[in-house]
């Protein structure tokens, strides 16, 4: 009996060392599809990222051009305005007088 005994013990040690090899294999799987996945995951959410970041540049870059170009136009206007404009020294204390004055 002690044989026997001996025999079953030893076969259940077999048994855990088998179930404790095959953890370990299916644990090693598990890390390498989870590093996959997370590489691709990264692969994705960078392309997506540089695609948006792409576009809030492209779209600042023309809001830009767009304000400076309004900007320059402002100018010129005023620019225009003024010189256009009499200057007599005259007309130029008569409008102080009447701003600062009435």
């Amino acid at each position: 009996m002690a044989a026997n005994e001996s025999e079953i013990i030893s076969h259940l040690l077999e048994v855990e060392q088998n179930a404790a090899a095959l953890t370990e294999s299916a644990q090693i799987d598990a890390d390498k599809k989870i590093g996959e996945a997370k590489k691709e995951a990264d692969a994705r959410f960078k392309a997506a990222y540089e695609k948006i970041v792409s576009e809030q540049e492209e779209n600042y870059a023309k809001a830009s051009a767009q304000a400076q170009g309004r900007a320059d136009d402002a100018i010129r206007t005023f620019k225009e305005t003024v010189s256009a404009s009499r200057k007599t020294p005259e007309e130029f204390n008569s409008y102080l007088d009447k701003v600062l004055f009435a």
